[in-house]
Formats: C-alpha cells, sequence, structure tokens
C-alpha cells in the first residue's frame, strides 16, 4: 500500500522553515482562499451552502433565531431590573428601620 501524504504542511514543518519558506507559505494559502471566495461568490456562508443540505441550512437558521431571542430576553429583563433599582432603592430606604445606639 503507498502512503498518502497530506499535501499541507503540517505547523510545526511550515513554522520551522526560512522566512522566504513561510512567506511563500502564506501566499499559497491567499491564493487558495482567493480561489475558494470566488467559487462561492463571496456570500458569508457560501461554502456550508453548498455543502450542507437545504434542510439543514433551514434547521440552522431556526436555531440561530432561536439563540437571539434568548439572548434579547436576557437583554430586557436586564433593562427592566435597571429600571426598577432606583424606586426598589428609595421604598427600601424609606421601610428600614433605624437603629439607634445606647451607651
Amino acid at each position: 500500500m503507498m502512503e498518502q501524504r497530506d499535501p499541507q504542511p503540517r505547523p510545526s514543518e511550515s513554522l520551522s522553515g526560512s522566512g522566504a519558506a513561510l512567506e511563500a507559505r502564506v501566499r499559497e494559502l491567499e491564493e487558495q482562499l482567493r480561489q475558494v471566495r470566488e467559487q462561492q461568490g463571496h456570500r458569508p456562508g457560501g461554502l456550508l451552502h453548498s455543502i450542507l443540505p437545504s434542510e439543514t441550512r433551514r434547521h440552522l437558521r431556526a436555531a440561530q433565531r432561536e439563540r437571539l431571542l434568548a439572548v434579547r430576553s436576557l437583554v430586557d429583563a436586564a433593562i427592566k431590573r435597571t429600571e426598577q433599582e432606583p424606586k426598589a432603592e428609595s421604598a427600601e430606604r424609606a421601610r428600614r428601620p433605624e437603629s439607634v445606639r445606647i451607651e
């Protein structure tokens, strides 16, 4: 059986090279990224769009919406607490018994 080698070097291999080799590798990776972007039309999530089935993408969008709604509810609760704090503090001061120290 013939041994297959990964076309991309391991991080330790690429970092141990000379400065020129590192620059060449960076240029190569930038070119690959440019090609992927061209193929996907610069759409956000374009790669996932081409890989995932439409039903999966629909579920992921719904899940993202639910996460955002959860964050919204946390923010709304925090705003409500902030608006109620000054009222609660003034009411607490008025009802708090005073202690007088007698010697």
